[in-house]
């Protein structure tokens, strides 16, 4: 009956070191598929949030395109008002030299009121 016991007591541990085998490799399995989901996870956020700087990033570049474009418009018109200006005055310029001089009673000091009110500088 020793015999048998010592067989039954093999057996028993022989069983529960395989049990105990099988449990720790379940273990090692879940926390691998743990560790995938946490990684995959991981990836889906990295992927949604890369995609909205993407977009956030178009979304900037087209409002900094618009606002170059308008700044190159305004200063076009700025160009061409300035033009206008400096042909506006250099025409006041020669209708201020074909004013006659003087005060009106025929002397040369003076300026007459046409010849002050012509001029803005």
């Amino acid at each position: 009956m020793t015999g048998k016991l010592a067989t039954y007591i093999i057996v028993a541990a022989v069983l529960v070191i395989a049990a105990l085998g099988l449990g720790v490799l379940g273990i090692h399995e879940i926390r691998s598929m743990v560790d995938q989901a946490v990684q995959l996870k991981a990836d889906e956020r990295d992927a949604y949030w890369s995609g909205k700087i993407e977009k956030a990033n178009a979304e900037t570049n087209k409002r900094a395109a618009v606002q170059a474009a308008a700044v190159v418009k305004i200063q076009a018109d700025l160009t061409d008002k300035s033009r206008s200006d400096q042909e506006a005055l250099a025409e006041l310029r020669v209708k201020n030299a074909q004013l006659p001089k003087g005060d009106g009673k025929g002397g040369d000091c003076g300026l007459s009121g046409g010849r002050v009110g012509l001029l803005p500088d």
